[in-house]
């Protein structure tokens, strides 16, 4: 009898555990479901004639740029999908469809009802920085109607779930930021709702892409003779100060292209003289690292925090009193949420480089 009582004891302290166990896991679950954030996408249009743009691009690339932005704008280098629609003819819907810049292909998911739990994988070169999204299959609005859209997703970085994410129904481009401060090596959308198609069931996404560096709208450009004009206020042809790095020689230059953009995350960085706000890709001549921006000294792991960087990194800005080009500190770095406007100079005549706020930036 009492060997019997043993026995049943330890199966119920062994069930026990078990049941500990799957209650702990339930718990974590529902906790991190309970924590994940929902992030809305803003803009985008209610249609897009995607030829007709191209064709306008040709002609006037300011005017009708092909995607939105396009000069210091990135796309996913590599991407995976969970399943994918058998091509059609010559028509293939590959997630390399992702990032091929052209809004025209999209990758379609291969189930044959919604695609709910369908996803597909990329790396994005910004993080989860101002992400730009084109959802529906944008060949044509005919195209993009009749075929199924994502309406909400659930965003992963390396397996971790960060948020869901809310689309427009809405052709062209729209953005949204991920809430994390972390860098992830692979960013995955799953879908989880859907906008049903007037023909098709198929879920198409035809460009995702990281918006690129910009700075705010409040920002001054150095002119010649040290005068300085709000960025706001230039277009293509006006003419702004370089300087020749080695031999702080200022020089006159022509702006050829710019873009206006819409930024959710900007850095406040400050040096003891000069304060700017710009993207965190935006580049800098930093001291010991040449050009290049504080996203990626921190993505380097060179620096693990922007927090880090301030009083060890140094910048190059132009002393107007001196005329001469020299290394500052950054004193502080503030992180930026919001809705903001951004400008970029993307190309100039001449030399690459300009001055912003006393900052010596240049295009990439």
């Amino acid at each position: 009898m009492i060997n019997k009582l043993t026995s049943l004891k330890k199966i119920l302290l062994k069930n026990f555990f078990k049941l500990t166990i799957v209650l702990s896991l339930l718990m974590t679950s529902f906790d991190t479901l309970a924590q994940l954030k929902t992030v809305y996408a803003s803009g985008g249009q209610v249609k897009v004639n995607w030829d007709y743009r191209f064709k306008q691009n040709k002609e006037n690339e300011d005017e009708y740029p092909f995607i939105y932005g396009s000069g210091c704008t990135e796309s996913p280098s590599t991407s995976y999908a969970s399943s994918t629609l058998s091509s059609q003819g010559s028509m293939n819907y590959y997630s390399t469809n992702l990032h091929d810049w052209d809004p025209r292909t999209a990758w379609v998911e291969g189930k044959t009802d919604y695609g709910i739990g369908q996803y597909f994988d990329v790396d994005l070169p910004y993080g989860g920085s101002n992400v730009g999204i084109f959802n529906g299959y944008q060949k044509s609005y005919e195209a993009w109607l009749n075929n199924s859209r994502a309406k909400k997703m659930k965003v992963y970085g390396d397996n971790k779930p960060l948020c869901y994410l809310v689309l427009n129904d809405n052709m062209g481009c729209q953005t949204f930021d991920i809430p994390s401060q972390d860098e992830f090596d692979v960013y995955r959308f799953e879908i989880v709702e859907v906008y049903p198609g007037v023909k098709w069931k198929d879920v198409a996404i035809s460009e995702i892409t990281n918006l690129g560096c910009c700075f705010n709208t409040n920002t001054n450009v150095l002119l010649t003779q040290n005068k300085t004009v709000l960025v706001a206020e230039l277009s293509p042809g006006a003419i702004i100060s370089s300087v020749d790095i080695l031999t702080n020689e200022p020089r006159d230059n022509k702006i050829v292209k710019m873009v206006k953009l819409t930024h959710h995350t900007l850095l406040r960085v400050q040096t003891k003289n000069n304060l700017i706000e710009l993207t965190p890709y935006h580049p800098f001549y930093i001291k010991n690292f040449g050009l290049t921006s504080l996203y990626k000294l921190k993505k380097s792991q060179v620096f693990c925090s922007y927090e880090e960087m301030i009083n060890q990194v140094e910048v190059l800005v132009w002393n107007d009193q001196l005329q001469i080009c020299e290394y500052i500190p950054i004193t502080n770095i503030e992180i930026l949420n919001g809705t903001f406007d951004t400008y970029s100079i993307e190309e100039l005549k001449f030399s690459k480089n300009y001055i912003i706020n006393g900052f010596v930036s240049s295009v990439y």
